[in-house]
């Protein structure tokens, strides 16, 4: 009976106190708003800036700590450059036909910090994916990079302070 009650009550404490985990944001206090400057594609392959526009704002909205903003009203100031792209044979089958590719971006990623007039976060952020042509076309199969890559940047901003 003791038991019960100790058993009862430790799992009320656990789902009234969480295990830890939190959603609140790693960011500074001051910060709460994002300008995308610039997102620059040095690579061969075309679009690949285009398409990074189209996904980094649903990545920002998706992750809900950071809000995009105009240049001269943000905290942080966001550049891009896609500097590498590489689109690679990744498995075969008994003949030696390509089963599978693997697609690699990456970026070089740059945000200011413009209330203080300070760097916030430089690094080189990359996105693999791995993928069937059978079942899916290399266009897909780049827009699903771009949109992982966009997520590892939200992701990188986010958990860098």
């Amino acid at each position: 009976m003791v038991c019960r009650q100790l058993v009862k009550w430790a799992v009320v404490f656990i789902a009234v106190n969480g295990c830890g985990y939190s959603a609140r944001s790693f960011l500074p206090s001051h910060v709460r708003t994002i300008a995308l400057k610039s997102v620059e594609n040095s690579t061969t392959q075309p679009g690949l800036a285009e398409e990074l526009l189209l996904k980094l704002p649903v990545a920002f909205n998706s992750d809900r700590n950071l809000r995009i903003s105009s240049l001269d009203q943000s905290d942080l100031i966001l550049q891009v450059l896609i500097n590498g792209f590489s689109r690679t044979a990744n498995a075969y089958d008994a003949a030696q036909n390509i089963i599978a590719y693997e697609i690699t971006v990456s970026a070089q990623v740059d945000v200011h910090d413009q209330s203080r007039n300070e760097p916030f976060y430089s690094g080189t952020v990359t996105s693999r994916i791995s993928y069937d042509p059978a079942t899916k076309t290399d266009e897909a199969a780049i827009t699903e990079a771009i949109g992982k890559l966009a997520q590892e940047i939200v992701r990188q901003i986010v958990t860098a302070w």
